[in-house]
């Protein structure tokens, strides 16, 4: 067809600009009217199943906020310049979102709306259909937060994105201070697991620093840009510029550097790991650390103020940390992992002791039990947890020597 008629392709349509002959023009706007016509029908096709699509693993507000802004820019086109007045913080969240893609024409945002789609639901999988108690089919929207196990070291490539819920949340209303954290250890183990071949051949599949996985990742524990996310924030960062070093000596550094790009990768590799295994205990300090102030709020001000109940504080918030920090320790984690387990025991011991207090004398015996022991043992929390992780990150440099020696080996 292109022998016989100028045409240029954008996504989602294709333009005539001029054929040899009025026929032909016509034939040629007529494909492109089907070919638009098609692709707005996946568009919709697509809309809807998002509408319905229930993930197996819950999606980050990352990848929420990237598909609702590339909806908007394909319905809408370009966002305003200017903020309307009397904006709520998250209505100026999606706003900030959607000027992200401003420059897209709304069938470029069309066809990227489907490609992240199809990509979400790879990445997160579908959770099978919950069968009704009629014996009909059930259904519905939403995701879910369940936590899966590691289930053996086949983790050996780095997930994707953590999973996570709206911050505050939990499965069965109210509000709890860290659910995603804790649903997001499997998969934060899984990347600690990966193998050194593996995470060479990620970097050399991702390419450009603004591709890096670190970069996709948001605090767990707090609200992304709150003060209370500040630790994790930190490991973020720099975890995100450890990575944004392996990216540059492999693509825009790859001729200034004597080495090769995968002797200093492998250099990287186990801080890489390391902070990972950081993070995890980043995250069980959060939660150790909300879950004491939500006891005192709940007893203080009682559970109709605060939408937790002390029960439910054990069972949803202290009960599935407990279980997590004691799967840390499972033969097929990784070393960094499991040592962070290690150092976790004792915080495993005070949430059973506790949790055994609850179910003999009553939730607020447990609960009172829970915030002494906090306060007795502060010191392991804010000085010996910092020191492990410090001995974690020369350890991973020193190791980093070693798997460079290998790697400019050959061996």
């Amino acid at each position: 067809l292109l022998l016989y008629a100028h045409a240029t392709y954008l996504p989602g349509r294709l333009v005539i600009t001029h054929a040899r002959s009025p026929c032909l023009l016509n034939t040629c706007n007529a494909i492109t009217i089907a070919m638009t016509s098609s692709e707005i029908s996946e568009f919709k096709a697509k809309v809807a199943y998002m509408k319905t699509w229930r993930p197996q693993s819950a999606v980050s507000n990352r990848d929420k906020m990237e598909i609702y802004a590339l909806h908007k820019q394909a319905v809408s086109g370009d966002a305003p310049q200017r903020d309307p007045p009397n904006l709520s913080v998250s209505e100026r969240t999606n706003l900030r979102e959607w000027r992200k893609k401003r420059g897209l024409t709304q069938a470029e945002a069309k066809a990227a709306y489907i490609s992240e789609c199809d990509r979400q639901i790879r990445t997160y999988g579908t959770a099978p259909q919950p069968a009704a108690a009629n014996g009909g089919g059930g259904g519905g929207s939403g995701s879910t937060a369940n936590a899966r196990g590691s289930g053996g070291r086949s983790g050996t490539q780095t997930p994707t994105n953590t999973p996570a819920t709206p911050a505050g949340s939990s499965p069965g209303g109210g509000s709890l201070l860290t659910p995603r954290g804790i649903a997001a250890i499997p998969l934060l183990c899984a990347a600690a697991a990966e193998s050194r071949i593996s995470y060479l051949s990620r970097l050399k599949s991702t390419g450009r620093p603004e591709n890096g996985w670190w970069r996709k990742q948001e605090p767990l524990c707090a609200d992304p840009g709150s003060p209370l996310a500040t630790p994790e924030s930190a490991v973020l960062a720099s975890a995100s510029k450890v990575e944004e070093l392996s990216l540059l000596i492999s693509s825009e550094w790859s001729g200034s550097v004597p080495l090769p790009p995968s002797v200093v990768q492998s250099f990287l590799w186990p801080l890489h790991n390391v902070l990972l295994a950081i993070w995890v205990l980043l995250i069980f300090i959060c939660t150790h650390i909300g879950s004491g102030i939500l006891l005192c709020k709940t007893t203080l001000l009682g559970a109709r103020a605060t939408g937790a109940p002390l029960g439910r504080i054990f069972s949803e918030d202290i009960g599935p940390a407990s279980l997590a920090a004691q799967s840390l320790c499972e033969p097929h984690q990784a070393v960094a992992v499991r040592l962070t387990g290690l150092c976790l025991m004792p915080y495993v011991a005070q949430c059973n002791a506790c949790r055994t207090v609850a179910d003999r004398a009553g939730p607020v015996a447990g609960g009172m039990a829970y915030v002494f022991l906090s306060v007795m043992t502060w010191w392991f929390w804010l000085c010996m947890l910092p020191w492990f992780a410090f001995s974690e990150i020369c350890t991973a440099v020193m190791l980093g020597w070693c798997f460079a020696l290998i790697q400019l080996a050959g061996v």
